[in-house]
């Protein structure tokens, strides 16, 4: 099958199976998810979410990390006087840097530390697993089984580990997943089914249409059947805090983070990895009640706290599933883009030039506002003489990922003609890359 037939073939059984939501049915469900989301809640089941470990033997910073993601999550779970217990721990592959036995005895010497006889582990493999010493290292440090499904307090959890080619599955395994949530799905059929494995389904959360597993189209058949299913997956390295770290169509999915380096979708310029990428230390805690609603709460170790919800920084960042079973409480659909306004400047915003030489110019102009995300700017530079067509153009980041985000952001223009009148356009862009209107500057170089 060649890429492009390839291409097609997830790009029909997508289409095939993402329901299309109206922006009247999206707004409706969106304000049922306000009213929800902040109500009180009392958990009977807590696990903590954590993917892209890399334990390196020449780099402590990863399993330092990894000792916070423990601390913090039990010092939260020890607060709740009502379940005052971390269930699990999901560990979504990509545990070791290259799968060395001396970054095994690592991430045990770690876990020896950090696990306390309350939490059940559960892992499963990622492609830098299979490194070095492949899938006898994992089985002999971590858990003999490659796939698996482990049932913690009635909770199913199923997981598949990738062939050692990157992220590829076989049918066998497809057909073993199969047969497990059908199983699991007859134990309880209220409760949501766990899924996980390390690659991203094709075109679900944020970073998906980069990083994915192979075997995208089949395992999203899979998934499909069963509104119950709750996936969770790592490789990609996106940040939780993007909106797309949750995906809901015919299933549910959420993208677990990473505590190593951010990677992005290329549709920002073309950066995949923005400037200081390695500041990145994220996981998710997940909690549900006894009506089996879900709460996935996105944490930063860098600032120690719960990410802020972008429409009130007062309160956190928190994703609801209302009901796992029922597709027509899912609010984390691609109607989103309907619904999502562009950002939009403050009322006394301005972008200021400074720097400007014969050749050169700086432009620095301060965040836009957004209740969902600011993704990112859109910089195009006009001459006097041709309003029509740029003279140049450079995306960037918000910097939404880190918190507190910075406050200004500047670019330089290069390669200018000397002694000619600009203009610079400065527009916010949206996850889905609306823009909203521009600050506008103008020049002269010397």
């Amino acid at each position: 099958m060649t890429k492009q037939q390839k291409t097609n073939f997830y790009t029909a059984v997508a289409s095939a199976f993402c329901r299309t939501v109206s922006k009247k049915e999206q707004l409706r469900r969106e304000a049922r998810l306000r009213e929800q989301i902040h109500s009180p809640f009392r958990p009977v089941f807590r696990f903590a979410v954590v993917t892209d470990i890399h334990i390196h033997e020449d780099d402590p910073i990863n399993v330092e990390r990894l000792k916070a993601m423990f601390q913090t999550a039990y010092d939260y779970a020890a607060a709740d006087k009502a379940h005052p217990t971390l269930d699990a721990v999901l560990f979504t592959g990509d545990n070791t840097d290259n799968g060395k036995q001396v970054q095994y005895d690592i991430l045990n010497a770690a876990l020896a530390e950090s696990l306390q006889l309350q939490t059940t582990l559960i892992t499963v493999m990622g492609n830098h697993d299979h490194g070095n010493t492949g899938t006898d290292g994992y089985r002999k440090n971590l858990d003999d089984r490659l796939d698996k499904h482990v049932v913690v307090d009635g909770y199913h959890f199923i997981g598949m580990a990738p062939l050692p080619n990157d992220t590829w599955h076989t049918p066998r395994q497809l057909f073993w997943m199969a047969k497990e949530l059908r199983r699991a799905a007859k134990d309880d059929p209220k409760k949501p089914i766990f899924t996980f494995q390390h690659g991203h389904i094709w075109k679900t959360v944020y970073v998906s249409r980069s990083w994915y597993t192979q075997m995208s189209a089949l395992l999203h058949l899979v998934y499909a059947r069963y509104p119950q299913v709750v996936n969770f997956s790592g490789h990609s390295h996106g940040p939780v805090n993007h909106p797309l770290t949750v995906w809901q169509s015919r299933y549910t999915a959420f993208g677990a983070g990473t505590l190593n380096y951010f990677e992005m979708e290329r549709d920002i310029g073309d950066e995949t990895v923005p400037p200081g990428s390695r500041n990145a230390a994220q996981y998710l805690i997940v909690e549900l009640d006894a009506k089996n609603r879900i709460r996935v709460q996105p944490y930063n170790l860098l600032t120690n706290d719960f990410f802020r919800d972008p429409a009130d920084p007062e309160k956190q960042l928190i994703y609801f599933v209302e009901n796992p079973r029922d597709r027509k409480t899912f609010a984390y659909t691609g109607a989103r883009k309907k619904t999502d306004c562009p950002p939009q400047f403050p009322a006394d915003a301005m972008a200021s030039v400074s720097g400007v030489t014969d050749t050169a110019a700086t432009v620095t102009f301060g965040q836009a506002k957004s209740t969902v995300c600011v993704y990112g700017y859109r910089l195009q530079l006009f001459a006097a003489d041709a309003l029509n067509k740029p003279a140049a153009q450079k995306e960037l980041y918000s910097e939404y990922y880190f918190e507190p985000m910075p406050e200004t952001l500047s670019h330089t223009f290069e390669g200018l003609h000397p002694g000619t009148d600009y203009t610079v356009r400065v527009l916010p862009l949206n996850v889905w890359r609306k823009a909203g209107n521009p600050l506008i500057a103008a020049f002269k170089t010397k």
